[in-house]
């Protein structure tokens, strides 16, 4: 039996009937919007500039629809992301870059990342518009519904509280490390930490409101035998706070 779309239910079982769907061609479905293009000029030997690498020698030509330009990186081979490749993983969907210069998707999902492309670009969307479905709620009550048997939450039960396999941890730890986030996202992470009241570990143990009282009512070494804290921990945020040094004179901020 074909699989739902949805919740990964089962078409005729759960949800009765079939949902309507726009038939699209692949003519649809690989145009390219803001076409055409076309391979940079170059030479085997010589040097393009691509926007995740740098300046690297062209080894290869690829053989897919649109060729285009290769290097080596190690003992595989990959494509210098410059010129029109770049402008079409910034305006194109994913499944028509796929089709046309010869990659899989994961490929176009890592060079985007690297590239700061959002997920939807102009390309995507309009696929999206002719592609999309809509779950009518009373279908989407059956889907919860189904999902939320015994049988189902049975099968919930086994994963629950289990440690994943050492080599997910591993391939999560590798595909996060050094990868750089867009300023939206770095947005989005802090409002949600600053909702929940987090505090990121390498700030150290937050400064609670008793021992913000105690700055300036005793010098800095006594505050930061008192509270286990180092001295400098205790005059930076003392002098962040603008609380005036125990027993000075004048300004009451010290030096560095």
């Amino acid at each position: 039996m074909r699989r739902c779309d949805f919740a990964g239910c089962k078409r005729k079982e759960i949800l009765g009937t079939a949902h309507p769907r726009q038939k699209v061609t692949n003519f649809q479905r690989f145009k390219l919007l803001f076409g055409p293009y076309q391979m940079p000029r170059c030479r085997l030997g010589k040097k393009l500039f691509c926007e995740i690498r740098g300046w690297v020698p062209v080894k290869r030509i690829s053989n897919g629809r649109i060729p285009w330009p290769l290097t080596i990186v190690g003992r595989n081979r990959a494509f210098i992301i410059c010129g029109d490749l770049a402008k079409a993983l910034r305006r194109e969907s994913n499944i028509a870059i796929c089709h046309h210069w010869g990659v899989t998707p994961q490929t176009v999902t890592v060079w985007r990342k690297a590239l700061d492309v959002p997920v939807a670009t102009e390309g995507t969307s309009r696929l999206f518009r002719l592609t999309a479905e809509r779950m009518p709620a009373e279908v989407r009550a059956r889907a919860i519904k189904a999902a939320n048997t015994p049988e189902a939450n049975a099968k919930k039960k086994v994963w629950l509280g289990k440690r994943r396999p050492p080599k997910f941890i591993e391939a999560l730890r590798k595909a996060n490390t050094g990868r750089r986030l867009s300023i939206e996202i770095r947005r989005k992470m802090s409002e949600a930490h600053k909702r929940r009241g987090t505090w990121p570990p390498t700030a150290g143990r937050p400064w609670t409101k008793r021992e913000v009282a105690m700055l300036g009512t005793a010098p800095d070494e006594e505050i930061a035998r008192r509270i286990k804290r180092t001295v400098i921990a205790v005059m930076g945020w003392r002098q962040r706070l603008k609380i005036r040094k125990y027993n000075s004179r004048g300004r009451g901020f010290e030096r560095s």
